[in-house]
């Protein structure tokens, strides 16, 4: 199933996109026997989304132009890894490092697809980064390696948007990537089952149409098992939780000179058996109550 979440009346309503692409059904929401989100049906388990296909002919129908997406979930945690592909960039090999580096995600500071990246008064080094999303359906700690992948709900989009100043400015470069609205996460969630072995997909990133990455998942050096595995040795993961697990090269700061992200650009990513996370860029407006809370 390809899962989402749309905006209607004021509502959030739960989706299930159709193999057309462009039909959407959805449950009533006042029926409260049936799943009314995604998490909602990640916590029900395997009945409630039995429920929803035996209801398939029942179910209100839109078309997907005409919706507002949201953001597929709001993560409890974001775990993101660095550098899991080879980088053809790269002067010189490393090599793999024996774990996977480690970094943090606020979920506000990500947008749903179709919202505008926003590059920020303090930087003009936006980058983009195109990344798979493994979304954690079953809690657990100590997570063996062989059991992993049954932790996994399902599959989306990532676009880990990096402001390469200030990633620079100390070893610790989470705040590079915690900027307001520098990512991106949509525009769906697809079951493990449909996605299948997350190993036989492509990854791209577009921006205004010219292919800027290219690879095969295949490539990770850590895989997503072992990534989970290494998290879960640490803490417990829990349903809702998103794994980022890397982006291959071909992002603005491989190019020389580098290039990034400008107000007026669309960036686009794409993940076979997944879709098309896309997001316009713009500038952040000078005006910080523009973007400040009302307290």
């Amino acid at each position: 199933m390809k899962l989402l979440t749309f905006k209607l009346k004021g509502s959030n309503r739960l989706g299930w996109l159709m193999d057309d692409g462009q039909t959407v059904l959805s449950s009533d929401p006042d029926d409260i026997n049936m799943p009314q989100s995604i998490m909602d049906l990640i916590k029900r388990g395997p009945y409630a989304r039995n429920q929803l296909m035996s209801s398939k002919t029942t179910l209100e129908s839109f078309n997907l132009e005409e919706l507002k997406l949201l953001d597929p979930i709001v993560p409890g945690g974001i775990f993101c890894v660095d550098s899991n592909y080879p980088d053809p960039a790269a002067e010189k090999s490393l090599g793999s490092p024996e774990h996977p580096t480690l970094f943090w995600r606020l979920p506000r500071n990500h947008v749903a697809h179709g919202e505008p990246l926003m590059v920020p008064v303090r930087s003009n080094s936006l980058d983009w980064a195109g990344e798979l999303v493994a979304v954690i359906g079953k809690r657990g700690r100590h997570i063996e390696t062989e059991h992993a992948l049954h932790h996994v709900f399902g599959y989306s989009i990532y676009n880990q948007g990096s402001v390469r100043e200030y990633q620079i400015h100390t070893s610790q470069f989470g705040l590079g990537n915690n900027f307001h609205a520098s990512g991106a996460f949509g525009p769906v969630i697809v079951t493990a089952d449909e996605f299948g072995d997350p190993y036989q997909h492509e990854i791209q990133t577009h921006l205004n149409g010219e292919q800027v990455q290219n690879a095969s998942i295949s490539l990770m050096s850590h895989r997503i098992e072992d990534i989970i595995a290494y998290i879960s040795s640490s803490m417990e993961l829990q349903p809702g939780d998103i794994v980022c697990t890397g982006t291959p090269g071909g992002v603005g700061a491989d190019n020389k000179p580098p290039r990034y992200l400008q107000a007026g650009e669309t960036v686009e990513v794409s993940i076979s058996g997944i879709g098309k996370l896309s997001n316009p860029v713009e500038a952040e407006p000078t005006d910080l109550n523009a973007v400040a809370c009302s307290c």
